[in-house]
């Protein structure tokens, strides 16, 4: 299954698809785990490396941008989005793949120094999240738990 397509490509460009793995985090409030970045918000969650299984990428971009071990749920699914960046010359497709996960043990600070871990409610973490296939995964992610509560 591809998924719902975000953003939209600038034409004669050519993208290079990036394999990605998110993770959408409730806490026992209902809020909603996120990375404060230069950039501004995201769930957090990033690039597959070579040779690294999904499961095993959302664990380190987990620990590297929050400092948290996470244990992976369910997959919500998977969703595109178009990422133009003219001032660098780079133009990605992010393939991403979202899972419902929990935190579960800290293991120290997050690795990146331009991460920050907050926890907003719903509502504020929709209305914020800089790409629009994170938010898709929100909801998806939001529903599924109000449906198994």
């Amino acid at each position: 299954m591809v998924g719902p397509i975000f953003g939209n490509p600038d034409m004669g460009r050519n993208y290079i698809v990036q394999d990605c793995v998110y993770a959408v985090i409730l806490n026992d409030a209902g809020e909603v785990a996120v990375a404060r970045t230069p950039k501004g918000l995201v769930l957090i969650g990033g690039g597959v490396e070579r040779g690294e299984s999904e499961r095993d990428a959302l664990h380190r971009e987990a620990y590297e941008e929050s400092g948290y071990k996470i244990d992976i749920h369910n997959r919500l699914g998977i969703a595109s989005q178009y990422v133009n960046n003219f001032a660098k010359g780079r133009f990605r497709l992010k393939r991403g793949v979202f899972f419902l996960c929990k935190f579960t043990e800290r293991l120290g600070p997050p690795v990146e120094p331009d991460h920050e871990l907050i926890w907003l409610t719903y509502d504020e973490a929709y209305q914020q999240l800089i790409r629009p296939f994170h938010r898709w995964a929100l909801e998806i992610g939001v529903m599924g738990e109000q449906a198994s509560s």
